[in-house]
């Protein structure tokens, strides 16, 4: 899955997620390697190297984890999920050409499958490839059509490309497959701010927020949406759910720069 960064602000006090969602969720999210099959499980030769890379993996320690696949890939290079798992990470850690590389290694050898392809979108759009990620990730999407994270994806390269009701489209398919998913309502409501809909922006990143399996990317992006609503007080609230209180304190002194009348 892909959890986009808002496109709002660079400053580095506020944690935020892009898909493509590392702080992803693009990285505190944690995905599924959706292009592996269920039968081609990772090689149990080494355990504790594969269980390393999910707990660097979990605890946001990308390349750490990337490194651990690599390890586990040296000695198993058929492996279809660790190939996955090492694309992902690295594209978590802000590698997304390198993650990019890795998959269209595997698509050389296994196919243009769905999956697949989803993962290279997904990689170029990290890497700020849009006029490659969108054809990819179109494409992906008629082969495999049922998989949400493809359509969710696809709307966060449409934004990025000012191509806001395709991506409304892109979203909404996403939801058909996955109604509720913190991670599409997300990127739906950073479409929305973009496009200049901030109130609705705003209640479809609450409806995220609300969900039990939302990250703190998600609670972050919806305190940044109250500032530049001028709500800091509720801004505040949120950024305090999740960071550490030096971060959410200089937060707050941002989120009443965004809410000043100047």
């Amino acid at each position: 899955m892909l959890l986009r960064k808002s496109l709002f602000t660079t400053t580095a006090l506020i944690c935020l997620s892009l898909a493509v969602g590392g702080c992803e969720t693009l990285g505190g999210e944690s995905e599924t390697a959706s292009a592996a099959d269920s039968s081609n499980t990772p090689s149990m030769f080494d355990p504790e190297i594969y269980q390393a890379a999910l707990r660097a993996e979990s605890q946001h320690n990308y390349l750490e984890a990337a490194q651990h696949y690599q390890s586990l890939l040296a000695r198993d290079s058929a492996n279809l999920e660790l190939a996955v798992g090492l694309a992902r990470n690295l594209r978590y850690a802000g590698s997304g050409q390198q993650a990019a590389e890795v998959i269209n290694l595997l698509i050389a050898r296994e196919g243009r499958t769905g999956p697949l392809l989803t993962e290279l979108g997904k990689a170029y759009v990290s890497a700020d490839q849009m006029n490659i990620a969108i054809p990819v990730l179109e494409e992906a999407r008629t082969l495999a059509p049922d998989q949400w994270d493809t359509h969710s994806t696809l709307g966060v390269a449409y934004d990025y490309e000012g191509r806001f009701d395709q991506a409304r489209e892109a979203y909404a398919a996403a939801l058909l497959l996955s109604p509720q998913n913190p991670d599409i309502l997300n990127n739906m409501a950073l479409s929305q701010a973009q496009s200049g809909d901030l109130e609705g922006a705003i209640a479809t990143m609450s409806l995220a927020a609300d969900q039990p399996t939302a990250s703190s990317q998600v609670r972050q992006n919806l305190a940044l949406l109250l500032a530049f609503n001028g709500d800091v007080a509720n801004a505040d609230r949120w950024a305090r759910k999740d960071l550490p209180r030096e971060i959410a304190e200089a937060n707050s002194k941002y989120y009443r720069y965004l809410a000043s009348p100047q």
